[in-house]
């Protein structure tokens, strides 16, 4: 199994400002026109982090804009998922179905590429990283997406990106929470 990239070399292109955000719990999303990276501090440990990223059939239970997830295809590391979300460009309803390919490297990082969906283009990955030493009677794990997304709508363009960004931050901050909860 390869070693884990360590926590300060996953955050080392954020700026002192976005340290400190992260540092005080909240999400940073950095990235423009549908290439992102999103990082959060998690008050858990990397195994529990990765069990709530891995659980791709619960989805809907803890994440409220996915209303659908479930398992296409498992064979060794390579798990195809079909997912269907729920979103809104101001009144209008958007509902996302994705078939996306994950290749697991277990306790580490998670690949991903759309094989089939809504969207044009979108591929990624997730990378877990223990924190040592954030306080004495906790464990912390650094979680970062990576993302670049693509969609053809039109004059609705510039609204895709607005609430492509804005899901994002609320997937890693509703992933967090159930981390935490459990």
């Amino acid at each position: 199994m390869p070693l884990a990239t360590p926590p300060e070399q996953l955050t080392q292109n954020l700026s002192p400002a976005q340290h400190r955000d992260l540092q005080q719990g909240n999400v940073v999303l950095t990235g423009t026109a549908g290439a992102y990276a999103v990082f959060s501090q998690v008050q858990a440990p990397v195994n529990v982090v990765w069990q709530v990223l891995t659980s791709y059939e619960q989805f809907p239970d803890f994440l409220p804009s996915v209303v659908a997830s479930r398992i296409l295809e498992k064979r060794d590391n390579r798990i195809v998922v079909e997912r269907k979300d729920r979103r809104k460009i101001g009144w209008l309803p958007i509902r996302v179905k994705i078939v996306t390919e994950n290749i697991e490297t277990p306790l580490d990082r998670i690949d991903y590429r759309m094989l089939e969906g809504t969207l044009d283009e979108m591929s990624g990955h997730w990378q877990v990283a223990a924190i040592a030493n954030q306080s004495a009677d906790s464990d912390h794990t650094l979680l970062v997406q990576t993302i670049m997304a693509k969609a053809s709508l039109g004059p609705l363009q510039p609204y895709f990106y607005e609430v492509f960004e804005a899901g994002l931050t609320e997937t890693m901050a509703e992933l967090r929470t159930e981390m935490e909860r459990r």
